[in-house]
């Protein structure tokens, strides 16, 4: 079984062709799903399209009542996923603005089948691609990898920002049982990377798989602001590399 856990704010645009999407893929490759939606407290009409989707296609929707952020909403949707999956199931994450490909899915779950913990759609693995994205969102996710690269080295791993991955979901598991709410305390775009960190350090095998990102295809306005991502990726950097220096002083 294949569970979607799918972060929305604003995307009302966008979420009707990404679940349609993800049905044609799912019935073409014969592999049973179910997708969970959390609507981070949209202003627009995303709420309703979910409820009109949910009677079509097998999707639990939650909702946030006020705009949480993505680190928060991601963290909920997946919850959601860990609580419904079983062992040998696959979450996958996608953005809910149309710009992560489904198509990808499979090959992903493949990966997962094969021994992987967790598995990438990198744009920056060969014959990955990012198309259509503006040069300072270039600088940033590029700046980004390499600054996590070099405090936190993974081997084969060059995109630890693509929030577009699939996970054992019994390795989800242990780490929300685990960890709790420690698991995740990003609450901006800064959560993506900080998943990766924390399930490496756990052990977690992490595999990339190339695929094209459609940027010329979002829906709706980009949700990023620059400066406050910028910062939350340096503080994050920096709380994580200082608790590493006390265990290995500890």
């Amino acid at each position: 079984m294949i569970y979607y856990a799918i972060p929305a704010y604003n995307e009302e645009k966008s979420l009707s062709p990404l679940i349609e999407g993800i049905a044609s893929v799912m019935e073409r490759s014969g592999l049973d799903y179910q997708i969970v939606v959390v609507d981070d407290g949209s202003t627009d009409a995303t709420g309703a399209e979910i409820e009109r989707l949910s009677k079509t296609f097998p999707l639990v929707s939650l909702k946030n009542e006020r705009n949480l952020g993505l680190g928060r909403t991601l963290s909920r949707a997946l919850k959601k996923a860990t609580e419904l999956a079983a062992p040998g199931d696959v979450i996958v994450t996608l953005d809910g603005d149309a710009t992560h490909d489904p198509s990808y899915v499979p090959a992903l779950a493949n990966r997962i089948a094969a021994g992987a913990d967790v598995a990438i759609a990198s744009r920056f693995a060969a014959g990955g691609e990012a198309r259509g994205v503006a040069a300072y969102r270039r600088f940033l996710s590029s700046g980004a990898g390499m600054l996590l690269k070099i405090f936190f080295p993974i081997n084969g791993v060059r995109d630890y920002t693509s929030g577009f991955r699939a996970y054992r979901a019994e390795t989800l598991k242990k780490a929300f049982d685990e960890l709790g709410d420690g698991f995740i305390t990003e609450t901006g775009f800064s959560a993506s990377p900080e998943i990766i960190l924390k399930l490496h350090g756990r052990g977690a095998t992490i595999q990339e798989e190339p695929f094209v990102l459609r940027y010329d295809l979002k829906g709706g306005e980009s949700k990023i602001r620059i400066t406050k991502t910028i910062s939350q990726y340096l503080k994050m950097i920096a709380r994580l590399k200082l608790k590493s220096f006390r265990r290995s002083d500890g």
